[in-house]
């Protein structure tokens, strides 16, 4: 296929740490053109690592999150040359990997030629009153989506006037909720809703939504990277607080130690961006890096 990859990156010190050039060296084999976009700055050293794999990158100001980053590499390119392509990736950072090389995934993909579009990961349907109160989702409650780490939109779908309506029309995004809840959660049911077909390279099928809630790739990654073979994980699984996911503060170190021991991604790759970005606390706690010391104290010591 003949395929379009945009990539959303944002480092508020406009560091790229090396998982990021790990992730497009595989990426690139597969897509004829790539599109690097950067909301807020990006160093030289940065830059240098996006031209080894293309030369257009986009510096923008920081806002509209992910999506206006994907609005305006959309809108730098235009939709008559946005048709030719047979596929368009919208990706961004906050996936590591690839564990598995890209070409299995692409190879399955590529048969699934009934789907308009689809992604690597799912999240579930979410009908926690809680949880609509923070995303918002236009639905009134949180249905089930692709992730939208990876998406891959079909030229069936490009090429209609309901998708580049949506785009062209997308109103600004002012915080993470509103990403989260206007158009992550809501795109993947609007689109199906209006008659496109979609799924997901990694199967969910069997899983306990009660036991795995709402984002399996976060809270089991083991699981879905061991037994379900997606190629990607989220660096959110390390660092996330115990209010937001309780599930990942035991099974980080576990996913960690599967890395380790049972494939060859480089770890060190992690440790180097999170040792960097995240609180130390965090960390600690998710790598279990602590042991209990207990004292013993006795009348004779006291003597």
């Amino acid at each position: 296929m003949k395929r379009l990859g945009i990539y959303f990156f944002f480092d508020k010190d406009g560091i790229v740490d090396k998982y990021v050039d790990y992730v497009l060296e595989d990426l690139t084999k597969h897509v004829d053109k790539l599109i690097v976009v950067c909301n807020g700055q990006l160093n030289e050293r940065g830059r240098k690592t996006f031209e080894k794999f293309t030369g257009n990158i986009i510096v923008r100001e920081n806002k509209g999150f992910d999506v206006w980053a994907y609005k305006t590499a959309i809108d730098s390119e235009g939709w008559n040359k946005l048709i030719e392509y047979d596929e368009i990736i919208l990706m961004n950072y906050t996936i590591m990997g690839p564990v598995y090389p890209l070409k299995e995934m692409f190879d399955i993909m590529d048969k699934r030629l009934e789907l308009d579009f689809w992604g690597i990961t799912k999240c579930f349907q979410e009908n926690s009153p809680v949880a609509q109160q923070i995303w918002q989702c236009p639905y009134g409650y949180i249905p089930e989506h692709i992730q939208s780490s990876f998406m891959a939109f079909r030229r069936s779908i490009v090429s209609s006037t309901i998708f580049q309506k949506y785009w062209d029309e997308m109103p600004m995004i002012k915080s993470y909720y509103e990403s989260g809840g206007s158009h992550e959660q809501y795109i993947t049911k609007y689109f199906s809703d209006n008659g496109y077909r979609w799924d997901c390279y990694t199967n969910y099928d069997d899983m306990d939504e009660e036991i795995y809630t709402c984002c399996p790739l976060i809270v089991a990654p083991l699981e879905v990277i061991k037994n379900r073979k997606s190629p990607f994980f989220k660096r959110r699984t390390f660092f996330s607080m115990k209010t937001d996911y309780s599930q990942t503060l035991p099974v980080a170190k576990e996913f960690l130690d599967f890395l380790e021991k049972e494939t060859s991604y480089d770890t060190a790759l992690i440790y180097s961006n999170l040792i960097r970005t995240c609180h130390q606390k965090d960390l600690v706690e998710s790598f279990q890096l602590f042991h209990v010391c207990l004292l013993y104290t006795s009348d004779a010591a006291d003597e």
